[in-house]
């Protein structure tokens, strides 16, 4: 069952991801962008919790499972993105957004594409199955999505 819902959480991250290069012309209004990339943060941040609790030894550290959702986290670190810069997306009652993000923009760009290398490695380091490269790759993406979170999210 549990591996049943990995394979449909991956197969909805591919297509998704095949579909963000699109997204960011077929947002029918400023509203679906932002819910657009809520979703996609949601699926990342489930998938990125998950394998902070087996780091973590909350529960069992399971190399194959593991790897799954970094896959799954590596896919949808190319998602959201779109979702910032259809017009008039940005802060408003529906988002933890702050203004910083449009007053920053190339930092906010620059930020969101080292999240994506980062979610690569860490991809790579479990692929290697070396649980201290895990755990350095994991850290690294971690301070990354804080780093991000202290500056652009309410």
């Amino acid at each position: 069952m549990f591996l049943k819902s990995i394979k449909v959480a991956v197969l909805t991250a591919v297509a998704v991801s095949s579909a963000s290069v699109v997204a960011q012309h077929a947002f029918n209004d400023a509203d679906k962008a932002v819910e657009y990339r809520q979703k996609a943060f949601s699926v990342m941040q489930n998938n990125f919790a998950y394998m902070g609790d087996m780091i973590k030894g909350d529960m069992p550290f399971d190399l194959t499972i593991f790897t799954e959702r970094a896959e799954v986290f590596a896919n949808m670190t190319a998602v959201p993105w779109s979702g910032f810069s259809h017009e008039g997306a940005m802060p408003g009652n529906n988002t933890d957004a702050l203004p910083a993000i449009w007053d920053n923009w190339d930092d906010f760009q620059e930020r969101s594409e080292q999240l994506q290398a980062d979610a690569r490695n860490l991809l790579a380091a479990a692929e290697s199955g070396d649980q201290g490269e895990i755990r350095g790759a994991f850290m690294t993406a971690a301070k990354n999505c804080k780093g991000c979170h202290d500056q652009y999210k309410d």
